[in-house]
């Protein structure tokens, strides 16, 4: 990418609303932030779902991001859930092979506690077997067998 490149593109990401793409937001009535430990808080609207630390120069004050954004990932041995950007779908995969989409339509999660949604989903499948054989049961029987013959493990997950 060129010099020119990416002035530009950190010209629009500064200029942008979205808080996911910033580091140091400058502290305004329309960021609306909630304290969740200490000197801790989160950010509406960030789709990572980071913490942020409030920090003050003069006589201004800035959110700084206090985690290393990732895109809206969490694993829990084999598995793997993914949200989409919007964080509107979950994708539960095993040993990075897509299983299941899970949407917020049906499961009834926003985009604010995607992650608390991720961590029961990876809490479920490593803890309930049953709840594992249902996801599988759900598939096209040919993904099954395709599954079961790159990873001999699965039969057991299969009703």
């Amino acid at each position: 990418m060129s010099t020119l490149d990416e002035t530009l593109v950190e010209l629009f990401s500064s200029m942008s609303k979205d808080v996911s793409n910033k580091n140091r937001i400058l502290v305004t009535d329309s960021v609306k932030f909630k304290k969740v430990a200490f000197d801790m808080v989160k950010v509406y609207g960030d789709h990572y779902d980071g913490l942020w630390r409030v920090e003050d120069v003069g006589e201004q004050k800035f959110l700084v991001r206090a985690s290393d954004p990732k895109f809206l990932e969490k694993e829990g041995g084999d598995w793997t859930a993914i949200s989409d950007f919007s964080g509107a779908n979950v994708t539960l995969s095993y040993k990075n092979i897509p299983i299941c989409r899970f949407s917020s339509d049906d499961f009834g999660f926003s985009s604010d506690d995607v992650m608390t949604f991720k961590s029961a989903l990876l809490d479920r499948v490593s803890d309930d077997g049953d709840f594992v054989k249902e996801v599988f049961a759900g598939q096209p029987t040919e993904k099954i067998e395709a599954l079961s013959s790159a990873f001999p493990e699965v039969k057991s997950f299969i009703k």
